[in-house]
């Protein structure tokens, strides 16, 4: 009769291996399910990020910049409408000038178009749970103000 060496130390390991690799799959799938994390530490970056969006397409990105207590009590829908249809004819979007008091920011910028045509607007943003969005109270369409 032939008995069979059994090493104990081999089913020791790759129990140990896959405690391990279960482990980082975990953990890589719990941070693929977490949102988005916008980097918002100021309005600058905020509105350099939604030029981006923007100037890429990526409207629902941009809404992401959008502050959340307007986009759920409007909705999503709404919400990325509203990006799409004040942004639809925009090449660009200048920073001329941000004053920041408190928790609100006021920003002008100067909006460039497709067509080469300019405009000065102004865009308010808000700081939220110590995050800065953009408060969608502006219209980019040309000939409006």
């Amino acid at each position: 009769m032939k008995i069979l060496y059994c090493n104990v130390n081999i089913f020791v390991m790759r129990k140990k291996i896959s405690l391990i690799f279960g482990a980082v799959a975990t953990i890589v799938f719990l941070s693929g399910c977490s949102p988005q994390t916008v980097n918002n530490n100021n309005p600058e970056t905020v509105l350099k990020n939604f030029d981006k969006d923007i100037e890429n397409g990526n409207f629902k990105d941009a809404v992401k910049l959008l502050n959340p207590d307007t986009v759920s009590s409007r909705g999503k829908i709404w919400a990325e409408r509203w990006v799409k249809l004040n942004t639809y004819n925009v090449k660009s979007i200048t920073i001329k000038d941000i004053s920041i008091l408190g928790g609100t920011a006021h920003a002008t910028v100067e909006i460039t178009y497709k067509d080469g045509k300019t405009k000065k607007n102004a865009i308010d943003l808000i700081k939220n749970n110590g995050t800065w969005y953009i408060s969608p109270s502006f219209s980019f369409k040309e000939g409006e103000q």
